[in-house]
Parts: structure tokens; C-alpha cells; sequence
């Protein structure tokens, strides 16, 4: 008997490994809507992936011939998008960020560094970044020996600036390197970009420019891009005012140079960032006919906070202003993979090539937009990441999709009643408040405060929280009776320890955008200090308490897990857990935990470190604790923080005023 077992044992092994062996696919994306402009795909098909490549393109392929079977139907489908213009090494300037986690889940699984290394540095670069990221990371080669500098002086220095040097790294390292970079000049003269082409001809590759062309450098555009770049070159910061690029700021016509030289061949790209973004510039130029070549988003530590810019941003903001869909997916993925020669190895969906996809949502509901100048543009559809895959692997899962269903039913806990406006608490006085935020439900353990306050804010300071405090009293008011205010709040159980370790991540956009002002941590460098506009706060020895919410925040958890403060109020609330004691486990009981009082508070006088959230009943599937798939009934979500005083964290732009309704913040008509 005991043979026959064995026997039949065998026999099914058998069995089911040819069923193995019959399935030539190891994933099927099903029934998405796909969006690939390097194959004139746009329609709903199923994309099928084969170890690390791309199997497979078209409708109604056999679901039996996969090992795994996602439903991504009502959602686009695309290439894992292309990025050409970030800076993300560390170790060149503060103003870089990590990659994977900017990126990867935002449908970006490939980026170029924009110049923050140069040949002096890259080799260093090359080792402590490119090589650990999930993320394909390329790089444009600074000009500048040393590369980018917290110094800004560095990057003038005209002797550092050696074309052989540059040419010949960029020799060494094919497979990275993908062109030269200049910026920051701000001598008058052409050096840095005559000696950046120069570097671009010996190398054969082409040059990214964004050269300072102000009255006293003795520069214009028009010599820039007709004189000296090439066919191929990439112009950033298109959609600028900084420096009368693309429209005359009279006429508000595009100026004819810019024509002549796309007609030349030079490539347009966006370059978002913090300071080269605005709504009137971009409006007109798409409805001149000047749209960007390349979408990018110049990312950097104050661009992915206020700004919010990654590339579903980016993407959405241009469609905001007149962009299709189609369009803009086209100068996200094949036309900045050709403007760096790396197609098709990136930027399609093609048979046999690297399987790099992204899957987006198009929602549809009330949106606010930012540009650089912090003024909004309200639109009613945002783009967002849903699931990334980057080589074959699934390294960004926001619906937990590709995990088993749980069994666990969420069951949500308790949320503070709705409370009426009480009177005003005393007269009118003649102070004039910088910000008065109004008629929010406070949510303040620390002070047993529950209920309708107005809180205003002056400079970095609370200095008011009272019932019904005059609008006239303030210089902008912010109406937030759809939200739950709360101090900001405190993580203990983030590893923010991003350039020292390999763990990691960035304190300010993983935990100002879910309410966290504070983070209380065994270990952080001074320089993780220094960078970090959240307060973080080391503390030796720190013990777990099941009380105290936590995001479990590092390097990995941020992708798999999408840790964040946000999820793990959002799993405990629909836990049981009230809403009123997840906040006072995150403020009073975390601070007691660090030693600071002072934290975790709503105190006039005290700093305005302030979060606002709403919470959404809905149906959003996510993982759970055990890694399996729930459907919670409702989300914490955070749509604005404070950080001593600064609107740090605003999602839908409630601070902010429409750019249309905003007056002339620029010349142009």
C-alpha cells in the first residue's frame, strides 16, 4: 500500500508539473486598457510577461497558460515610464532623494540622474546608488568635475569644467552614462555649455541644457538653442518664466526661434521641479502647438513635497491644461527612451523586451494642482499608480492585487460625533493672523479637546484656538468643516536613517504627506537631521507599545507594504480601533515614549505643527498585517500638514488660490 502511494504521489507531481510546464507565462496582466505609442497599441488588450520580458500583447489571451493572473480591467496599462530629468545622488547635493520609493510607485521604472555627479564623482555614485536601486537608473555626466555642490560657487569653476575627462567616463560606462548635463552657471559667458557640448561631441551622445539666461550673463535663448545646441540636445525647463523661453512675453506668441530650433531637431522636456511650472506658460504653449517633446520632473526634496511632482503628476497637470492621455503617455515613455538612445530596451511594451509596465487609475472627482509659484489649478481627473512592474518583478502594489484574499472582515471603529459651532469665546480684537484655519473638528488628547475650534497661525507659531475666530482677522483662511484636525503626529517605528544605511528611507515625503511631523528613532545621522524638515528626534532603547500606531517605515516595507502612518490608521480603524484613541496613541503616548511633552500637543505658543485628515468610507483593498488582501470600509487619508508654520503637505491645494482667480503673478497674458 505503501508503494501504490508512493506511486500515485509521483504520478501527480508528474502531473502537475506538466501543468507547470504548459504555462508558458508567469504573469498575465487581464483585460486593461493598454497604452503602448511605440507599437500604435491603444485599446483594451491582456499583457503577458515571461520571466523578466514581455511575452505577449493582445486581447483575450488563455488565462490557464499563466502562473499568476492579474485583473487590472478599468484600469491603462503602459510602459513603466521614463523620467529623464531627477537627482537622486546623495551624496552631490541635499536636494536629491532616493529613487525607488519617488518613483517606482508612481509608474516610473526608469530615471535618469540629471547631472548630479560628475567624472570626478560618478564612480562613487555608481556604487552607492545605480547599483542598489530597483529602479534602471541612468545618468546625464555634470560637466562639472565634482558635479552638483551645496556650494554653488563649485559649479562655476570653469577649470573643473574638462571635456576629454567627461568624454571618456562616459566611455567607460556605456550602459549608464547617457549624456552630458549643465546647469547653475552663473558667470556671463558660454563656457559651461560650449565645454558640455564639446564633452557630448567626444562622446557622441547628447547634452541636457538649463543654463541661467539672465540680463547680466550675456546670454539669450535664441543663441542657446539655434547657435550652439544640436539636433537631439534636450532644452529643459521649458515651461519656465524665468528666462523668456518658449512664449514672447508681449504677444504671448511662441518665439520663433523655439520653432526653428524643434525644426533643427532639439528636444524640448519639461523639468518640472520647484521653480519651472506654470499654469499660464504651459496653457498657451499647448494651445500654440508647443507641446514638450519629454515629460520629466526635475525631482528633488522641495519639488515631490509642496509641488507633489512626480510623473502621474506631471502627466495629470498637462492634461489639466489640454494634453490627451495618449499624448502625454507617448512623452513618458518612447520619447524620452529615444532622446537617450535606449530604445527599444525601455519605453515599450514589445515583444521580447525588458518587462517594465505600469498600471494607472484614471479617477474622476474635484482635483487641485500646483505649480511653481504655489498658485492651483482645479481639474476633475488625476492619474495615479495602482501596480508597477519593474524586470518581471511586481515591486508596487497599491491594491494588493497580486495577494490572497483575507478572511478578516474590517469592522470600522468609532469616529467623533458632529459637533455644532459653539458661540464665539470672547470679542473681535484688532490681531491680524497669518493663517486661521476654520470650523475643522480638533482632535487634541493632550488637552482633552474634541470638537469645532478655529486654530490660527502666526509665522511658525499657534497663536489662537477658539471657537469662531473673524475671517477679517486673517490673511488667508482655510475652510476645513469637511475634516478631522489633530497635532501633528508622532512615528516611533521609522527608519529614516537614509545615508548612512542601506534600510533607510527619506523622513519629509514618506511622513509629511500622512501627517507626521516628528519621528522619534534609535538611530539617525546628523546630516538625516539636517536634511530633514520633519523634526527627528533620536532616542536610544526605544520599546514597542501596541497603543502607539506606527508606520513601520524602511526601505523595503515602503514599497511592498506602501508603509506609511496613514496605512496603519487606516488597518487599525478598520480593526475596531476609534479614531480619537488612534490619535492619541500617535501625539500624547508617542511623546511620552520620547520624553517630549511639548510634542503631540495643540498649545498657543506652542509650534504650529498641525495635521488634517478625512476619512472615506468607501471599498479600498490593501494589504493587511499578514501581507493578505482586505477591502477596508473606510481610509485615513491626510490632505494637509503644517510644519512649524508651513503649509509642508497640501493634497488638494486648500491654501492655495486658483491661478486664474490669482491675479498677474507673471508677465504674461
Amino acid at each position: 500500500m505503501g508503494y501504490a502511494i508512493t506511486v500515485r504521489h509521483y504520478t501527480l507531481a508528474l502531473v502537475a508539473a506538466g501543468a507547470a510546464w504548459a504555462q508558458p507565462y508567469d504573469l498575465i496582466l487581464r483585460g486593461g486598457h493598454v497604452i503602448d505609442p511605440a507599437n500604435r497599441v491603444d485599446g483594451v488588450a491582456d499583457v503577458a510577461i515571461s520571466g523578466n520580458r514581455i511575452a505577449a500583447v493582445a486581447p483575450n489571451l488563455v488565462a490557464s497558460q499563466a502562473r499568476r493572473l492579474i485583473d487590472v480591467s478599468g484600469l491603462y496599462v503602459t510602459p513603466g515610464l521614463v523620467d529623464l530629468h531627477t537627482h537622486v545622488y546623495l551624496k552631490g547635493r541635499a536636494s536629491t532623494v532616493l529613487p525607488d520609493d519617488a518613483v517606482l510607485p508612481h509608474g516610473t521604472t526608469t530615471i535618469v540622474d540629471a547631472g548630479v555627479s560628475g567624472w570626478k564623482t560618478f564612480d562613487d555614485f555608481d556604487r552607492t546608488i545605480i547599483r542598489n536601486a530597483k529602479t534602471r537608473v541612468l545618468a546625464l555626466l555634470n560637466i562639472v568635475g565634482g558635479g552638483m555642490n551645496d556650494n554653488i560657487q563649485k559649479e562655476y569653476d570653469v577649470a573643473d569644467m574638462d571635456p576629454k575627462a567627461a568624454a571618456e567616463k562616459v566611455k567607460q560606462h556605456p550602459d549608464v552614462l547617457v549624456g552630458i548635463k549643465t546647469a547653475h552657471f552663473g558667470l556671463p559667458g558660454w563656457a559651461a555649455v560650449e565645454r558640455a557640448i564639446e564633452a557630448g561631441k567626444l562622446a557622441g551622445k547628447p547634452v541636457m541644457l538649463d543654463s541661467h539666461v539672465y540680463s547680466n550673463s550675456g546670454r539669450t535663448t535664441e543663441h542657446k538653442v539655434l547657435r550652439l545646441m544640436r539636433p537631439g540636445d534636450i532644452h529643459t525647463h521649458s515651461y519656465n518664466d524665468h528666462q523668456v523661453e518658449v512664449l514672447d512675453r508681449f504677444s504671448g506668441r511662441v518665439q520663433p526661434w523655439m520653432t526653428q530650433a524643434r525644426q533643427r531637431g532639439v528636444l524640448f522636456d519639461l523639468g518640472h521641479g520647484g521653480g519651472s511650472f506654470l499654469w499660464p506658460v504651459a496653457q498657451a504653449a499647448l494651445a500654440k502647438g508647443f507641446p514638450v517633446d519629454t515629460i520629466s520632473t526635475d525631482l528633488h526634496p522641495s519639488s515631490i513635497l509642496t509641488l507633489q511632482v512626480n510623473m502621474a503628476n506631471s502627466i495629470s497637470k498637462l492634461m489639466a491644461v489640454g494634453m490627451t492621455l495618449p499624448d502625454a503617455i507617448s512623452r513618458a515613455t518612447v520619447n524620452p527612451a529615444k532622446a537617450v538612445h535606449r530604445f527599444p530596451e525601455i519605453g515599450t511594451l514589445g515583444k521580447g523586451q525588458i518587462a517594465d509596465v505600469a498600471v494607472f487609475e484614471l479617477r474622476n472627482g474635484v482635483f487641485g494642482y500646483i505649480d511653481s509659484m504655489k498658485k492651483k489649478l482645479t481639474s476633475n481627473r488625476k492619474l495615479e499608480g495602482v501596480l508597477t512592474v519593474r524586470n518581471g518583478e511586481i515591486v508596487f502594489d497599491r491594491d494588493a492585487r497580486a495577494a490572497a484574499d483575507s478572511p478578516v472582515e474590517a469592522r470600522v471603529g468609532a469616529l467623533p460625533p458632529p459637533a455644532a459651532l459653539r458661540a464665539s469665546s470672547g470679542a473681535a480684537n484688532n490681531t491680524i493672523h497669518d493663517i486661521v484655519l476654520k470650523h475643522g473638528y480638533v482632535i487634541d488628547p493632550a488637552n482633552r479637546r474634541s470638537g469645532r475650534f478655529d486654530i490660527a497661525i502666526d509665522r511658525n507659531k499657534i497663536a489662537r484656538i477658539a471657537p469662531n475666530i473673524p475671517t477679517r482677522n486673517a490673511r488667508l483662511t482655510v475652510d476645513l468643516s469637511d475634516y478631522y484636525v489633530t497635532p501633528g503626529l508622532i512615528d516611533s517605528g521609522a527608519d529614516v536613517d537614509f545615508l548612512d544605511s542601506l534600510t533607510g528611507v527619506q523622513a519629509d515625503h514618506n511622513s509629511l504627506p500622512h501627517g507626521v511631523t516628528a519621528i522619534v528613532t534609535e538611530r539617525a545621522s546628523r546630516e538625516v537631521i539636517r536634511r530633514s524638515r520633519t523634526q527627528v528626534l533620536v532616542v536610544n532603547s526605544l520599546r514597542a507599545d501596541p497603543v502607539i500606531p506606527v508606520s513601520g517605515l524602511n526601505r523595503k516595507s515602503v514599497l511592498s507594504e506602501r508603509a506609511s502612518m496613514t496605512r496603519s490608521l487606516t488597518l487599525a480603524l478598520n480593526a475596531g480601533r476609534s479614531f480619537a484613541d488612534l490619535i492619541e496613541g500617535a501625539t500624547v503616548h508617542a511623546a511620552r515614549l520620547a520624553g517630549r511633552p511639548d510634542l503631540g500637543v495643540l498649545k498657543e505658543g506652542g509650534p504650529a505643527d498641525i495635521a488634517v485628515f478625512a476619512i472615506e468610507p468607501g471599498s479600498f483593498p490593501m494589504a493587511g498585517a499578514d501581507g493578505k488582501r482586505i477591502r477596508a470600509k473606510a481610509r485615513v487619508q491626510c490632505v494637509l500638514t503644517f510644519r512649524n508654520g508651513d503649509a509642508a503637505w497640501d493634497l488638494q491645494g486648500l491654501t492655495m488660490r486658483e491661478w486664474t482667480q490669482a491675479g498677474g503673478y507673471t508677465a504674461y497674458k
